[in-house]
């Protein structure tokens, strides 16, 4: 053997060795230790700044320092450039967690980053003044900072990575193919023409400079012409929050802004693309000089601001008004900042896909959507990677998948990607990112002289085309339609896309899952309170800055490592005060708004608020005890004469009873029977028992507080330790308060059934003090079906309850919101929750996941105190309108004021209702733009229906708009009246002036 390859190789280490002319190291440092900094302004002179001896700084994770230096430069030369080299011994290791610096030159602005792929930074000739803002990293080391000022020879480095890219891809093919062949021949001939006997002598440089021209004329210039394609595009994935604080975040999207666009300034070829606004509205606060050299590049068209939602937020546990505003906000803030109307979703890292989706984005003015994360399913794989992706409504997008968010740009990397690009057939383009993130800092000057030998596409290799992401889809979905349209078959993903993985987020976290939920129905449920009270006081009236301000702080914690319980414990801290503050000044707010209509309405009486979405009738717990109620308007209110509460429930030794139900238990307070009187039937399966509280062991196979892996089932015991029992029996509601004991844990649940109620609620209180166990509450129903029914945003879905494919089998645990429900054709039984969301339904057991009880990354993730409702609903036919408003009335309570009636307002009011009850208006708001008056519902059911909306006051016109508030069409006003025709799911969005 020749071993020509090796030789190529020695030579590719020469020319790296021999590009470095002088490395000279920076020892007159000082630092001085310092927190979170507020503003980019180091410490004074006068401040006790320490001499710096460049040895390894021991200590805790999550420190800060300011190290300070003079710098001179010597002046240019043709062909060298220097840079300022940083490295902190913690290079080749995670970048996300380990030290990541910020550099200041001459200026408080930030210059660029250091970090463990980024340690050099071009400098220019003369004297600076040079600060670094050193960040340890979120775990416990040992770094150290050494700093030098390198002199480096263009010549050389280019020569470099003119051979060595096209000898990596060489090393990525067969020996035998003749791509290796050609491009192993060019590569020896190159060498041919270098010289090193002598150094950097006229020789030395000679050939190098004929060994470039060589590779240009007989490699670059003749290139075989390719129809495969990559479109890559520079990005940085950031999570908002992870294993770091959002205080760390802020000073993350500094220092990745500041290196990319430092880069640009050597590479204008170079484009780079970020999603998030929250990125942005930090970077605006903590360096407004950086954030407008961002704008200009936005401007010239080399920095994409693509990605349509506020940050990069859930898409199962969030609700659906809060998807909207994600995309409201999100677009809002691109538009005003840079001019850019985004239109594309870009999700890559989030843990499943709502069915609801493509419609939201349809209506939103966002047609593409681009992920990466349905390639982690751990047990079947997505079939396609451009497809046409189907929501429950019928609505359509064009959707991405690509191969990896994190990535180098590499010959090897670049081969895999395209190997694995399913759709060549449709398309032969690929969109694929490539960069560190998380505080790797995004691409580097390595990856961006890559590109440069990349883009023409190497024998056996795609090229590279380096453009916006919104280009290449907007190709490949022009490619897409072409081909699948002579051929005759579309690609197509009809419904939620499943993440198979990461089951655990439905339930990590409880406290700040139950905050989101509270928040998001306050939020709502106070826009509509203080939109009835302007439509007579006037929009004076309307809070418009707090719930602007408070919508952002939700949808901040909705990003898709906070929510779904997946960060450490020092995020929660922060989420849980910034809760604690939005439902406190919310509720002040809410009560204000009630107090006020309250006072002016023209009726003496019971004044009751109904925030739900259904009218209310039935019992309602006053100061003076339980009264009736009947027909509370839907977002509205009603002034009533309180009616004594009929007394229809009798308790005796484990047994409760009303006109519907007949409920039994055994020692355990175990349901041994729920009986529908009415409809003469049994729920429970015979020979065993419900609301059984269930302990798994749970040890999933990796990412703790992110999976239930299906093993889990293996391993059950009981939760059947009664410490005591107390009986309710009051006539219109009673049952038992049982408490419970279970490891260091105590469970106490109020069991109660109510007065003409076909709802069994359980009221649970648990002091919470396990690891590595599930607690769920199993209810084996006597029901027969193949698919059980869940609700999601807008609408609901239906999951198999079988397992009879792979794909039916990795669904067992699965996301819902207030309910989920198992029907035959005339009769079913629901599950509803007031602030869970992960669910599994096996061989006719419904099963609530209560708690979870991860280890890492918080320690004390969910330790601690819980309070919460589910509740048992029977229904004497199939799934129905009756489900939804069930769990709505659970989870939105009436509220109560005595009117004292000499006031202006209606006794009776909501601000719109609908003819048709399955017709859900969820939202009414002031119209962002402060014209008008924003009405939104949703087709409940999933059924074609006609239905006329009233409105109670008088209005002017009504304007059918898109989610952005965008007018489409005027309709037609008649008595107050509109007639609308809406489709299965459809979202409707009006505009009332």
């Amino acid at each position: 053997m020749t071993f020509i390859h090796e030789k190529i190789r020695l030579n590719c280490e020469n020319l790296q060795r021999l590009m470095t002319l002088s490395d000279v190291s920076i020892t007159d440092v000082q630092y001085i230790p310092c927190t979170y900094k507020t503003t980019n302004t180091p410490p004074p002179a006068s401040a006790n700044w320490q001499v710096y001896d460049g040895k390894e700084m021991y200590g805790p994770a999550d420190r800060h320092f300011w190290f300070h230096f003079s710098l001179d430069v010597p002046a240019m030369q043709e062909h060298i450039e220097y840079r300022l080299s940083a490295r902190t011994g913690r290079e080749g290791t995670w970048d996300c967690v380990n030290p990541q610096c910020t550099l200041f030159i001459d200026s408080d602005s930030a210059y660029q980053a250091f970090d463990v792929n980024h340690t050099e930074a071009t400098i220019s000739s003369g004297h600076h003044d040079v600060y670094i803002y050193f960040y340890t990293g979120s775990i416990p080391c040992a770094p150290f900072l050494q700093l030098s000022l390198r002199a480096i020879d263009l010549r050389i480095e280019k020569l470099y990575y003119d051979l060595s890219v096209p000898y990596q891809a060489m090393m990525c093919l067969s020996p035998e193919s003749n791509e290796y062949i050609k491009l192993l021949g060019v590569l020896d001939r190159a060498t041919l023409l270098t010289d090193y006997r002598h150094g950097r002598d006229e020789a030395f440089y000679q050939g190098i400079a004929a060994a470039d021209k060589y590779l240009a004329d007989e490699l670059y210039a003749k290139l075989p012409e390719t129809p495969y394609e990559i479109g890559v595009i520079g990005h940085t994935h950031i999570d908002v929050a992870w294993l770091w604080t959002l205080a760390q975040t802020r000073e993350k999207a500094q220092r990745s802004f500041s290196t990319a666009l430092r880069l640009m300034e050597k590479y204008p070829e170079y484009i780079f693309q970020s999603s998030q606004p929250q990125l942005y509205a930090y970077v605006k606060e903590s360096d407004p000089a950086l954030y407008e050299r961002i704008k200009e590049r936005v401007r010239e068209g080399r920095w994409e601001v693509e990605g349509a939602m506020w940050l990069e937020a859930d898409t199962n546990i969030s609700s659906g008004e809060s998807l909207v505003r994600q995309l409201l906000y999100g677009k809002q803030f691109m538009r005003e900042e840079f001019g850019v109307e985004s239109c594309m979703l870009w999700l890559p890292d989030v843990f499943g896909y709502s069915g609801a989706l493509p419609q939201i984005l349809k209506k939103s003015g966002v047609p593409y959507f681009f992920t990466i994360k349905m390639n982690w399913n751990e047990t079947n794989k997505l079939p396609h990677d451009h497809f046409i992706w189907q929501g429950i409504d019928g609505s359509e997008v064009f959707a991405v998948l690509g191969d990896a968010y994190v990535k180098k740009l590499e010959p090897s990397t670049m081969l895999s990607t395209w190997k694995h690009f399913k759709d060549k057939k449709n398309s032969h383009l690929q969109l694929s990112t490539f960069g560190f993130g998380d505080g790797g800092g995004g691409p580097t000057a390595d990856m961006l002289e890559q590109l440069r030998r990349l883009k023409g596409g190497l024998p056996g290799f795609p090229k590279l085309t380096h453009e916006k992401s919104l280009t290449t889809i907007r190709r490949i979905q022009k490619q897409f339609y072409k081909n699948t349209a002579e051929v005759g078959f579309v690609p197509r993903w009809v419904g939620e896309m499943y993440l198979e993985m990461h089951r655990g987020v439905y339930t990590s976290q409880a406290k700040n899952k139950k905050n989101n939920r509270l928040s998001e129905l306050l939020y709502e449920s106070l826009e509509v309170a203080s939109s009835s009270l302007a439509l007579f006081e006037g929009f004076n009236t309307y809070p418009s800055k707090m719930l602007y301000d408070n919508w952002h702080t939700i949808l901040k914690n909705q990003f898709h490592d906070i929510i779904p319980g997946s960060s450490i414990h020092e995020v929660y801290e922060v989420s849980d005060k910034e809760y604690a503050s939005l439902l406190t000044e919310g509720k002040a707010a809410f009560d204000k708004a009630l107090d006020q209509l309250a006072a002016h309405a023209c009726q003496k009486g019971l004044f009751v608020y109904n925030p739900s979405p259904f009218a209310y009738s039935g019992l309602l717990q006053t100061e003076d005890g339980v009264i009736s109620v009947s027909d509370i308007p839907a977002n509205g209110w009603a002034v009533v004469s309180p009616t004594t509460a009929p007394k229809t429930v009798t308790v005796s030794e484990r047994r409760m009873e009303n006109e519907c139900l007949s409920v039994c238990f055994n020692e355990a307070y175990q349901l041994v029977s729920v009986y529908d009187k009415q409809a003469e039937r049994e729920l429970i399966m015979p020979g065993m028992v419900g609301n059984a509280l269930s302990i798994y062991e749970d040890y999933p196979r990796c990412y703790d507080a992110w999976e239930i892996t299906e093993y889990y089932m293996q391993k059950k015991w009981s939760v059947d330790s009664v410490k005591s029992v107390e009986y309710i029996d009051c006539g219109t509601k009673g049952g038992v308060r049982v408490t419970y004991a279970y490891g260091d844990s105590v469970i106490i649940q109020t069991i109660t059934l109510s007065a003409g109620s076909s709802r069994v609620d359980f009221a649970t209180e648990v002091d919470w003090h396990e690891d590595h166990v599930l607690l769920k509450a199993e209810f084996p129903l006597a029901l027969c079906a193949p698919h059980a029914t869940y609700e999601i945003q807008f609408g609901h879905v239906e999951r198999p309850i079988h397992r009879n494919t792979s794909w039916d089998q990795a669904k067992f645990e699965v996301c819902a919101h207030k309910w989920a429900d198992l029907s035959e054709s005339d009769y079913g039984v629901s599950l509803l929750n007031d602030c869970k969301y992960g669910y599994s339904l096996r061989d006719g057991v419904l099963a609530l996941t209560l708690l979870k009880a991860a280890t890492y990354p918080d320690p004390e993730a969910d330790r601690g105190h819980h309070t919460f409702t589910y509740a048992l609903y029977c229904h004497n036919a199939a799934l129905g309108v009756d489900t939804i408003r069930e769990a709505f009335h659970l989870n939105m309570p009436l509220h109560t004021r005595k009117a004292i009636g000499d006031g202006h307002l209606p006794a009776t009011f909501a601000p719109v209702t609908s003819s048709d009850e399955g017709f859900v208006i969820r939202t009414v708001k002031r119209a962002e733009d402060t014209r008008g008056v924003i009405v939104r519902g949703y087709e409940a059911l999933g059924r074609r229906s006609k239905l006329q909306l009233s409105f109670k006051t008088p209005i002017s016109k009504v304007y059918y708009c898109d989610l952005m508030e965008n007018v489409e069409r005027e309709l037609e006003v008649k008595d107050g009246t509109v007639c609308l025709t809406v489709s299965p799911f459809e979202i409707v969005t009006l505009r009332i002036e």
